[in-house]
């Protein structure tokens, strides 16, 4: 009768997801497959394809400065894409160490990519931040954003809220893309990364939202890092 129970149990216990907008009424959902905590590795996303690598440091000065760093490239294939999109990523954060657990943020984690196409440098830039100050929570690590890249211009801004709860996550669950301030796009990160989409969207657009999510997947997001433990 216990096992009976507890297997009720386990079932109904639901994996923490994101709270989509109200407008995703139809949606289509693209696992990455390949982002099982890999550093390095190819994946795959619907019709989409490439490989990836990343890593992260950190430094510390007496155990009082601290320097965050990580990088990332990725390569990738598919519609809309003429032959690959080939990004290389970096991010930076700096902090002080005021002991017992506490730390001060003195430049905020900024990330960002340049792209390429064939070996060339191409009009494109992906850019994140870590945003502070009025109108943003003090008891989370907000990230936002833009990418802009065919043509397409997209904002991208962290999602904390959860389904089914009022109490939201520290770290970003996943991430909301939008354009003149409507949802376009958004990126679950609890689990297999996973791109969801309107139905019926433009082409052009899935390209540009697809190339977001992935440097969103590669970004190790130093809010989630273990090697200050």
């Amino acid at each position: 009768m216990f096992g009976v129970w507890a297997l009720a149990s386990c079932a109904a216990i639901q994996p923490a997801q994101m709270r989509l907008p109200a407008s995703f009424t139809t949606t289509e959902i693209t696992e990455f497959k390949g982002f099982k905590g890999w550093n390095t590795g190819k994946f795959e996303a619907g019709r989409y394809n490439g490989s990836y690598q990343r890593s992260e440091d950190r430094l510390a000065l007496f155990e009082t400065w601290i320097a965050r760093s990580g990088k990332a490239r990725f390569a990738i294939a598919g519609p809309e894409i003429s032959s690959t999109i080939e990004a290389r990523c970096r991010m930076r954060e700096r902090a002080i160490d005021l002991g017992h657990g506490m730390q001060v943020t003195t430049k905020p984690m900024a990330y960002g990519c340049a792209f390429e196409a064939n070996g060339r440098p191409i009009p494109a830039r992906f850019e994140l931040q870590e945003v502070t100050g009025p109108g943003t929570a003090a008891y989370r690590y907000e990230r936002y954003g833009e990418i802009a890249l065919g043509g397409e211009i997209v904002q991208i801004r962290s999602v904390h809220d959860l389904v089914g709860t009022p109490n939201g996550t520290l770290t970003p669950i996943g991430y909301l893309f939008e354009q003149n301030g409507r949802p376009v796009g958004a990126l679950e990160l609890n689990g297999s990364p996973e791109l969801i989409v309107p139905t019926g969207t433009d082409p052009g657009l899935r390209r540009t939202i697809t190339v977001a999510a992935l440097a969103l997947a590669v970004f190790q997001d130093p809010a989630n890092s273990s090697l200050d433990d």
